[in-house]
């Protein structure tokens, strides 16, 4: 029987703790006191962390873990945006080939000015339309504010027109007459985006050059960073177009040139996601290759925000390729904690495969555990049942 009880305490454990282990750490160092501390990723995470930083986690001197968001480059900027006014659409015209939807913000007398940089428009309809936004304060006189593409689908959609801040009383939309009446509402917006300086890091890219026909073929160690644009370092002058690519992906192209004293050997990577390895395609055509020196990589760190309880230091810990990534509350209000102390963390460890115990939600757990039980004690009874047969 004691062996029984054994077995049952046993599994009674197994069920309540769950270990994840992780390969390197960081010592985070605890100053200010602000309950909320902050801290940038440094390169040395992203490179021996997850593509998606999903095994990076918080652990206190107990090893317990601690709630935190990461916070990216976009999200770090202090965005600010109010509705001036709503108003449905005031008058639908067709002319020719053209449909043409009016409104009039006038609906709140305590507004002096409407002024506004953003017409977000109401649709029920999925489309693709180009566009043209004028303006008017008297319905009559009509500028032209600019122009674009809009659309709606069942996935995404695009609906808002941004524009330098104007004061108008009056808006027409004007879209191809196919399109159809495919707008029903407008809503006037101000938004304002405060001056703040975001971290940028610069750090030096290994890379390697490769010659293909007549493109020169970059490829640059990235190390999944967040990176914005990458800096040749070129004595040639030349101007060349080039394309970015990982694997088979395709993400974007340009001109790099340099000629006298003008040059733009910036590469975009706004719109490229975080890779081990980023491949710059330059084509010479009939051109001797580029002879590159070095290559710069910059990037906005992502920031971590997280509330330390304890005075003494915390741990980052990442590297288990297993841990998926965590969703905590802190994500829903991490716009609203105004302050924070900025800490820092000290230098890459090795955690010599150290395990960590996470807490769990028990009822699961419980209920394999008394299952468990049960399944035991059957087995238990009818071994005392056959041996009594005999």
């Amino acid at each position: 029987m004691k062996k029984i009880n054994k077995i049952i305490l046993f599994l009674f454990l197994l069920t309540i703790v769950q270990l994840f282990s992780y390969q390197y750490f960081k010592t985070i160092k605890i100053t200010g006191k602000s309950a909320y501390k902050q801290f940038f990723l440094t390169e040395d995470i992203y490179e021996n962390s997850k593509n998606n930083l999903g095994d990076i986690r918080i652990i206190d001197k107990n090893g317990k873990e601690v709630p935190y968001v990461i916070e990216t480059g976009k999200e770090q900027e202090k965005h600010s945006e109010k509705v001036i006014a709503k108003a449905k659409i005031d008058e639908v015209l067709m002319k020719k080939d053209k449909m043409e939807f009016i409104v009039k913000f006038n609906s709140d007398s305590s507004l002096k000015d409407i002024i506004g940089n953003r017409l977000a428009l109401i649709s029920s309809k999925n489309f693709y339309s180009e566009y043209t936004l004028l303006g008017s304060n008297n319905g009559t006189d009509w500028e032209q504010i600019t122009s674009g593409e809009i659309y709606k689908t069942p996935d995404k959609a695009n609906l808002t027109i941004e524009f330098s801040e104007k004061r108008y009383e009056f808006y027409k939309i004007v879209t191809p007459l196919d399109k159809g009446n495919i707008f029903s509402e407008a809503i006037l917006k101000l938004s304002n985006n405060e001056a703040v300086k975001l971290k940028t890091v610069g750090t030096k890219l290994d890379y390697k050059v490769e010659q293909e026909g007549k493109s020169t073929i970059l490829k640059i160690k990235s190390k999944f960073l967040p990176l914005k644009n990458i800096v040749l370092d070129v004595n040639d002058e030349f101007q060349r177009n080039y394309a970015v690519r990982s694997g088979d992906d395709f993400y974007a192209e340009g001109i790099i040139s340099k000629v006298g004293e003008k040059s733009n050997l910036i590469i975009n990577l706004e719109n490229v996601p975080k890779l081990s390895e980023i491949i710059i395609e330059i084509r010479n055509g009939d051109n001797s290759p580029l002879k590159i020196k070095r290559v710069t990589g910059n990037y906005v760190p992502d920031r971590i925000v997280f509330r330390a309880t304890e005075g003494e230091d915390y741990k980052i810990t990442f590297g288990d390729e297993s841990l998926d990534k965590p969703e905590y509350d802190i994500a829903e209000f991490v716009d609203s904690i105004k302050e924070r102390d900025e800490v820092l963390v000290g230098k890459l460890e090795k955690a010599d495969g150290k395990k960590v115990s996470k807490p769990r939600d028990y009822t699961v757990y419980y209920n394999v555990f008394i299952g468990a039980v049960v399944v035991i004690l059957i087995g238990f009874m009818l071994n005392k049942i056959n041996k009594n047969k005999k």
